[in-house]
Order: C-alpha cells, then sequence, then structure tokens
C-alpha cells in the first residue's frame, strides 16, 4: 500500500472509531469488554509494573491492567479522539491517554514491563514496525499481550454476507479504502506466532475464545453486523430507509439460501489471544 492509500485508510479508521465511540463498549452486549477482561487474564500484570496499551479505543484494557499494577502505571494511546475522552471519563490515579500512533511511540527504550494490543494489530497502519517498537520499549524479559480477530470461526452467515459488500458497494458507488486481505490472516494460530517471533518475541501463551448466538431478524443482523468495522459500518449507514428495506430483504433470502435453519442469523465472535515474551 503507498503512503497516500495508507494515510486515506487511517484516516478512514479514525473517522470510524470516532463514530462508533459512544456505542463501542456495548456493542453485541459488551463483547469488547468481555475480550478484554481475558486478555488481562492471561497477560498477568503485576503490582507495580509499567504497561502501555497500544491501540487503547475506550480504555477497556488499559483500565483493567491498571487496577492489577497499582501503584503501577498504565499508558494507553490511540488516534481516535472521541475513544481517547471516553477512556480519560473513567477516571483512575495510575492512567494517562495519549494521542499516539503505534508506529512512531516517543518512548525511550526498555521503558515498559508489559505492552499491551487488545483487538488492535489488523487496524494499524503497520503493523510489522509496530511490533518492532513494542519490542524497542520494552525491558528485557518484558511481555506483549494481544487478542487478534479469528476470521476463519466465521459462520457460514457471516461468511455470505461479508462477501456480498463490495458488490453492496459497488452498486451505491462508494468507494471505500481497505487494507490487504492478508490482515484477515493475523488471528489464525499459524501465523500470529511467526509475526510476533520475527518480531523478537517469544509465545508463552495462546488460547482462543469464541462467542456467538442468533439474531431475531435481518435488521438485528444488520444493527450487530454494522459495528464489525469499518466497511460494513460505512455501507449500511449510508443507506437510506428505502435501500436499508432491500437490504434487509437481500440478507432474509441469502440466510433462506443456507439450506438449515440453524444456519440463519447465527454468527461467531472468535479471538485468538497470545503474550509472547521479549528474547
Amino acid at each position: 500500500m503507498d503512503p497516500d492509500s495508507t494515510d486515506e485508510m487511517v484516516d478512514h479508521l479514525v473517522d470510524f472509531f470516532d463514530q462508533v465511540a459512544p456505542d463501542y463498549d456495548g456493542w453485541a452486549q459488551g463483547q469488547h469488554g468481555r475480550v478484554a477482561a481475558r486478555l488481562v487474564e492471561i497477560a498477568k500484570p503485576k503490582k507495580g509494573q509499567h504497561a502501555l496499551d497500544v491501540g487503547t479505543g475506550t480504555g477497556l484494557v488499559a483500565h483493567e491492567v491498571a487496577a492489577k499494577v497499582k501503584p503501577g502505571t498504565v499508558i494507553g494511546i490511540d488516534l481516535s479522539d472521541r475513544m481517547l475522552s471516553i477512556a480519560r471519563s473513567r477516571k483512575s490515579t495510575n492512567t494517562q491517554f495519549l494521542g499516539m500512533a503505534a508506529e512512531h511511540l516517543v518512548f525511550k527504550p526498555a521503558t515498559f514491563d508489559l505492552v499491551t494490543m487488545g483487538e488492535a494489530l489488523a487496524y494499524l497502519s503497520d503493523p510489522f514496525r509496530a511490533l518492532d517498537e513494542a519490542n524497542r520499549v520494552l525491558r528485557k524479559g518484558g511481555r506483549l499481550a494481544l487478542s487478534c480477530l479469528r476470521r476463519s470461526l466465521s459462520t457460514p452467515a457471516q461468511n455470505l454476507f461479508f462477501q456480498g459488500l463490495a458488490p453492496l458497494a459497488r452498486r451505491h458507488y462508494l468507494s471505500l479504502p481497505r487494507f490487504s486481505s492478508e490482515r484477515a490472516r493475523f488471528g489464525e494460530p499459524s501465523v500470529l506466532p511467526e509475526l510476533l517471533s520475527e518480531a523478537g518475541f517469544e509465545v508463552t501463551t495462546m488460547t482462543e475464545m469464541v462467542t456467538g448466538g442468533r439474531t431475531r431478524s435481518a435488521r438485528e443482523w444488520t444493527e450487530l453486523m454494522a459495528g464489525a468495522g469499518p466497511l460494513p459500518y460505512t455501507l449500511i449507514k449510508s443507506l437510506g430507509p428505502r435501500y436499508r428495506a432491500e437490504l434487509e430483504q437481500e440478507v432474509d433470502l441469502a440466510m433462506d439460501s443456507l439450506g438449515d435453519p440453524d444456519d440463519a442469523f447465527r454468527y461467531h465472535h472468535s479471538y485468538l489471544l497470545a503474550v509472547a515474551e521479549k528474547r
């Protein structure tokens, strides 16, 4: 991806997260909070440690870590002002939230005992540089804990829906920036350890978290899927009442085409979580 395209994608992502910020914590009955809690559980932050939370968003991971490390400190960084505003609104004496890119950390080498990246890696403009930066600011033996969406465990209903997003965008003359498809594999057990190894880490813990359910209608389905990422959000929210109704009719037909009624409107939220030590 050329620099201009990368800048456009970053602007698009920041705009997306600014828009969803008020609803982020409540999406899918608090799914992001559950992933954050599980990540902190396996990261095992210790009292007195100093931590950096990359892509902190509304501070879900940062505040959980802060409670564990106090009187240690947590710095959360993000590019979304509205996300950071929510993170700062949850008062804590040992947290600080800053607007900063993961690829350009201002901190000195060996500053932190723990770096966390909750659901952030695939959204960063340069994930590989961000991992290198995380390694640089960690002390020797310091740990990186991260969660990534595992897309291969999506249901047939999800796969069918997301396959239809690009044709939907073309029909409505919407041209949206997108990262390369390789990022969809970051959450695979065969891929993430290799990424971390190349950045100078050794995986010590790896686990999966899979939750899911079914929606009751096409309207509930599209509302849920709109929160799944910038592409579905931008498309669905841009549709007026008439085209939204048409989309919901198409969703109903697509669900019928799956054959098995149990597959219709069924979704999985699947994540790979890992802790890795700096070599």
